[in-house]
């Protein structure tokens, strides 16, 4: 190769390690946003929540007192035996119910030491309000108790509140009854006092969340680094690999690239988690690995097998399932591996799956790689058509692949060959990297990246 093409070669790669460092920085960006964000919702939604709870129990507190110090005309000298009521005192109890229905008070009810009703005033034009509320009265408190219980109703904030009263001798007298109307103004007063405050307890959550984020952004610049470099490290692994099979096979480091993309993008067509993605990924760019244990006779032999030597050339699947059994992290990559040359009608090997039973990230792989197989020239034949593989992809639906997943691909597959022919081995391996760092960084440091 000539000085001009090495450093033509050394710049592509540069550009392409370049390109996958700026995604990986832009992936964990992303995910320390998204954790802020998480955290400041949960943190707005659990301190906001409870502080609304100790300012409601505290309004309620206040209009409590405000009710109990109305009702205490009641109470004490004021006081009379309700068991038996002459008329001067009725009409005195009178007045002063009527005192207090013409200030906060709706409805206001007397009861004797038996609990029996003895007098009952209500507010002109607001016995709906009584009815409203009838279900939730009467529950007596015991000896010396109160018992009071809030009501939202008609766009009214509404206290049910149910007093024992004293005597002069602190003896039970009988029960009062009231449903206390908070007026418009104080409801008012009330709700915006709450809303300021639930505004500052939340801009203080928003702004410790803004400042935590350059912190947070600070400690992780390292695990930016380690991550650029584990994904720099974990593809050259795999290209290494993979590229070293496409040499004794006489294809190239193009077509490992293309098939990658084409099966990666079909994944991402039919929704399939990250980590089914990551192993997808992983098995297409490795899904011959086993290759390399076949003869170089059989391996780069020009014609056609004998049966003798295809059976030899099956093995490289077994091959390249012991060479990922050395690996935990490329065991991902098996259900490929192992699994692309089985066929839909249970017509293919090593073990003549049929339909579904072959692993969906195998049944995916296959038609990529016949796709790139059909659409690129080869030495004994030149490239098809993208519409003519597709008619051939077509005609093998049920067959050789699945027909749901053709009839995805054939929707998708003519704006991927435009995108990615004519591209060079370094091009399609920036464009590659590029699309797969955030599933790569997504299950190689994803721990990482969530205790960040």
């Amino acid at each position: 190769m000539s000085d001009s093409k090495i450093r033509v070669s050394k710049g592509n790669q540069a550009m392409a390690d370049s390109e996958a460092v700026l995604a990986t920085s832009r992936f964990i960006h992303r995910k320390i946003l998204v954790r802020l964000f998480l955290g400041w919702l949960s943190l707005s939604l659990v301190i906001g929540g409870l502080f609304l709870w100790l300012e409601l129990e505290r309004i309620k507190q206040s209009v409590h007192e405000l009710a109990l110090r109305e009702s205490a005309i009641f109470n004490g000298e004021s006081a009379h035996n309700l068991d038996r009521l002459d008329s001067a005192a009725y009409q005195q109890l009178m007045d002063l119910a009527r005192q207090l229905v013409n200030q906060h008070f709706l409805v206001v009810e007397l009861y004797d030491r038996n609990k029996q009703l003895r007098l009952e005033i209500i507010r002109p034009g607001h016995e709906l309000a009584e009815q409203d509320i009838n279900r939730y009265r009467h529950r007596f408190p015991k000896v010396g108790e109160f018992s009071h219980e809030f009501h939202y109703i008609r766009g009214e904030l509404l206290l049910v509140i149910l007093v024992p009263l004293r005597d002069a001798r602190d003896s039970l007298a009988g029960y009062f009854e009231g449903v206390y109307q908070v007026d418009r103004e104080t409801r008012d007063s009330i709700m915006e006092d709450l809303g300021r405050r639930l505004v500052f307890v939340t801009l203080g959550i928003t702004f410790t969340t803004l400042l935590m984020y350059p912190i947070v952004l600070t400690l992780n610049r390292g695990l930016i680094k380690l991550s650029g470099d584990l994904l720099k490290g974990n593809l050259e692994l795999i290209s290494v690999l993979g590229c070293a099979v496409a040499e004794r096979d006489s294809a190239t480091n193009s077509h490992n690239y293309r098939v990658t993309l084409y099966a990666l993008r079909l994944g991402e067509a039919i929704g399939l988690s990250r980590e089914q993605i990551h192993d997808l990924i992983t098995g297409a760019l490795l899904h011959d690995v086993g290759k390399i244990g076949i003869r170089d006779p059989i391996l780069l032999k020009p014609g056609k097998l004998t049966p003798e030597e295809f059976e030899i050339m099956k093995t490289h699947v077994p091959l390249g399932v012991e060479i990922l059994s050395k690996s935990s992290w490329l065991e991902g990559a098996r259900d490929v591996v192992e699994f692309h040359h089985e066929r839909y009608d249970g017509s293919g090997y090593p073990q003549g799956l049929r339909g579904e039973a072959i692993p969906l990230n195998a049944r995916i792989f296959a038609i990529a790689d016949v796709f790139d197989a059909l659409t690129t020239k080869r030495a004994y034949k030149e490239p098809w058509p993208v519409l003519d593989a597709i008619a051939k992809l077509e005609r093998a639906s049920g067959s050789h692949f699945d027909p749901r997943l053709v009839q995805v691909f054939a929707t998708i597959a003519p704006g991927l060959y435009q995108e990615v022919s004519g591209l060079d081995a370094y091009r399609l391996e920036a464009m590659l990297r590029r699309r797969i760092a955030r599933y790569f960084l997504a299950t190689a440091i994803g721990a990482g990246v969530r205790d960040a």
